[in-house]
């Protein structure tokens, strides 16, 4: 199937580097093996928004293909698109379906460079920002857990598989992963996974007692640099649409190219 979306793009691409993607020619089919509750790494991939009509066969394809694992309880839906076609939205929500935008936006990275900010400074405590080491990683997991709506064992195994598979990525060369350190503590973080000329960020986070001191742009900053040496020309951040999160890559130069929607039933 032709993949148009730089979205998807890379999701798949990130998909295939911890599990795999089986191209059926009409659709796709993601699967993570290591983690059945992870909704959007067991996904149909279709071409296009579901319209009228397509909901209950697109649901059908999906138990075929990812049904036989009886961990896998959910129903994740991706389509192709590039301006935010939700598709058959009244028919998606009648069957249970939750719909999800994303702003995918990016940023040219000769471009970022020049204008990156000046030098992080706080006049609050002492901030350290610095590339983490592969074990370092597993404390995001840590910062998901406390900026998550849920607060549970299922989520938070959720979360350790998946800061995980983020240690074995930088284990590997594969990602980099920087935190900003309140003393020993972490109190924000975020990842690039290197995909050739592309890279994608992973778990942009901080802490909710330390918003509003520039971690995140002093985090942009250091990862814009290590990417301008690996090679890299484009970095690729998906944010909730017309965020604050938005409006603070925004302002560190990154611009909006698509916008994305898929649908989950849980």
């Amino acid at each position: 199937m032709l993949v148009r979306s730089l979205a998807l793009t890379t999701e798949l691409a990130l998909a295939a580097l911890r599990g795999r993607v089986t191209d059926r020619g009409d659709y796709l089919v993601v699967e993570t093996p290591d983690n059945p509750g992870f909704y959007d790494g067991n996904v149909l991939v279709l071409p296009a928004a579901p319209q009228v009509g397509e909901v209950t066969y697109w649901t059908r394809r999906f138990v075929d293909e990812l049904g036989k694992n009886s961990a896998i309880k959910h129903v994740s839906l991706w389509w192709d698109g590039t301006n935010g076609d939700e598709g058959a939205a009244a028919e998606l929500a009648a069957a249970g379906f939750t719909l999800m935008s994303n702003q995918v936006m990016v940023a040219d990275l000769a471009t970022r460079a020049r204008e990156a900010s000046a030098p992080y400074r706080t006049s609050g405590p002492p901030i350290t920002i610095r590339e983490l080491k592969p074990d370092e990683v597993l404390a995001t997991a840590d910062v998901a857990y406390t900026l998550g709506d849920r607060h549970d064992d299922t989520y938070r195994l959720f979360l350790d598989r998946r800061a995980t598979w983020h240690r074995d990525l930088v284990a590997s060369g594969r990602a980099t992963f920087w935190g900003a350190f309140d003393g020993v503590t972490l109190v924000a973080s975020l990842g690039l996974v290197w995909l050739d000329k592309l890279a994608r960020y992973q778990d942009v986070q901080t802490l909710p007692t330390h918003r509003r001191l520039g971690l995140a742009g002093a985090l942009l900053d250091a990862s814009t640099a290590a990417a301008l040496v690996r090679g890299v020309e484009r970095v690729v951040i998906i944010a909730e649409p017309d965020s604050d999160a938005a409006r603070v890559y925004a302002r560190h130069g990154f611009r909006t190219v698509e916008r994305t929607v898929n649908a989950r039933r849980v």
